[in-house]
């Protein structure tokens, strides 16, 4: 059955618009649409999607990595077009009601593999083009604070359950603007058009780096507060 871009977008809750951060909400929320439209057409799921999206974001760090400027540019084009395909395996699963665990499961693997495949690409670029080794350490450092994050919380989120939800929204609000759905995918093309792609590493860094830190302190507060009030000794 086809679907209009109109019933597409009128399936998007108001919720999941309020959380998007402002590049999700007026750039790639719009563009998602039309492909959104072609894919329900062809008769794509929303899992097939969220598989073709690792593609762009894998293909596009390895594209990224290389010498030169025209295949790191192909890379980086790959690389945004994957935050639009972030929103078309969402918004078909919406529409069709075919949102299950198995989705959300697979579209939050593919958002860590674009996050691994921007960080390392960028450190690789860099590398490449200087030949000073410490840009892939903090390109692995940025990748694994990241990653670190993600998994702290999704630990405490499980123990937690409802009350985990609010817990960092402040942070998670942040990472909506910065990273691969945010203003990151955009400033990597015009910092490889015009310079200063050392400036997105070294920013990486800072916030995620920093990132983990206040979102490891802040759960731990909250895991231990939580354990007071259940009467349970911290180190049980």
């Amino acid at each position: 059955m086809p679907y209009s871009m109109r019933e597409i977008w009128d399936s998007i809750p108001a919720e999941k618009k309020k959380q998007d951060g402002l590049w999700t909400r007026w750039v790639l929320r719009p563009l998602s649409l039309p492909p959104s439209a072609l894919a329900l057409r062809l008769s794509l799921s929303a899992n097939a999607v969220s598989y073709i999206s690792a593609l762009f974001s894998i293909g596009g760090g390895v594209l990224f990595s290389l010498d030169g400027f025209t295949l790191p540019l192909w890379g980086v084009l790959a690389l945004n077009l994957f935050s639009v395909m972030d929103c078309v395996d969402g918004n078909i699963a919406r529409v069709t009601k075919t949102a299950g665990p198995w989705g959300g499961w697979a579209d939050a693997v593919m958002g860590f593999v674009a996050y691994t495949a921007v960080f390392f690409a960028t450190g690789v670029y860099l590398y490449r083009r200087t030949l000073w080794w410490p840009f892939l350490l903090v390109a692995g450092l940025t990748s694994s604070a990241n990653l670190l994050t993600r998994t702290a919380y999704q630990i405490y989120k499980n123990i937690e359950g409802g009350k985990a939800h609010d817990s960092v929204s402040f942070e998670r609000k942040l990472a909506e603007n910065a990273g691969i759905t945010g203003f990151m995918m955009p400033a990597l093309i015009v910092c490889h058009i015009f310079g200063g792609m050392a400036v997105i590493l070294w920013f990486n860094l800072a916030f995620y780096g920093g990132g983990c830190l206040v979102t490891l302190v802040k759960l731990a507060r909250k895991a231990g507060k939580s354990g007071k009030k259940a009467g349970i000794p911290r180190n049980s």
